[in-house]
């Protein structure tokens, strides 16, 4: 074979020679690497009841502190809030509610104050004191807080009348607490619906519906959501009043309120 037929036919051996040392050489994966590529992205929180308690028990901690009142089964907690509230309280976590929003797990979880606790005393202005807490998965199988608030004052004489306080939706991801509040003094009795709600990562109030107004002591409102457009973001309120006449018989009139996206809540039309 003459060399100048048998150069070309050298160098393809010397490529396949050095493409084979190159594959030899090449280092096999880390292990950690592989790990990480088999293992899934997130694992979904746990949801069995002792996973679900051992949840609420941390939240709890972390929010009130570590002083809690074994015999009474609440945490102590001294709240300042805006507003006048300046008490002591028992804090007790009510029972944990899985929701399902679009695919999106959530966990609600509402505290309330024990305004018969052995040890607390309260005043007619004292306020009672609610807690609201969502949380969603943290990716490790456990539970992270995604919006919150320890403190939210309600009612009076140390009662807050959300220890059964019921969990309703209002929007097609929106869910919020319902109850309503309020107290009577020398004759008077006001009273006002709460919708507590998380909203951009907090927790608001987005009511500001009477129940009985200070002027309108002969009339009662209530309210049904209506939920017909599932699809909605918020959905209206069907309002009624029911007022008692001089006669004896009452007389009730409806009308539709929808969210106030700008002052962000529920409220009659001309309130303040």
């Amino acid at each position: 074979m003459s060399a100048s037929r048998s150069a070309p036919l050298l160098a393809v051996v010397a490529a396949s020679a050095l493409l084979a040392a190159c594959q030899r050489d090449a280092a096999p994966p880390a292990p950690a690497a592989a790990a990480a590529a088999a293992k899934p992205a997130s694992t979904p929180a746990a949801t069995d009841p002792a996973a679900l308690q051992r949840a609420v028990e941390t939240l709890m901690a972390q929010q009130y502190g570590d002083a809690f009142d074994a015999a009474q089964r609440c945490w102590k907690f001294h709240a300042k809030v805006e507003g006048g509230v300046d008490d002591d309280y028992c804090m007790r976590a009510g029972a944990p509610q899985l929701v399902d929003l679009r695919g999106q797990p959530r966990l609600y979880l509402a505290a309330h104050n024990l305004a018969d606790a052995q040890g607390y005393v309260y005043g007619h202005v004292s306020s009672g004191l609610m807690g609201a807490f969502v949380l969603g998965p943290d990716g490790r199988g456990g539970w992270t807080l995604l919006a919150g608030d320890k403190q939210i004052p309600a009612g009076s004489s140390g009662y807050c009348s959300c220890d059964d306080a019921q969990l309703v939706r209002i929007g097609a991801d929106t869910m919020a607490w319902k109850f309503a509040s309020g107290g009577t003094g020398q004759g008077i009795t006001v009273s006002r619906y709460h919708l507590i709600a998380p909203i951009g990562g907090r927790i608001r109030d987005l009511s500001a519906l009477p129940r009985i107004a200070e002027d309108e002591q002969d009339s009662e409102y209530g309210f049904a959501i209506d939920d017909s457009d599932a699809g909605k973001p918020f959905f209206p309120l069907r309002v009624s009043k029911r007022t008692q006449q001089p006669d004896g018989k009452s007389a009730q009139t409806e009308q539709v309120v929808e969210f106030d996206p700008v002052r962000q809540v529920y409220a009659l039309p001309g309130a303040k």
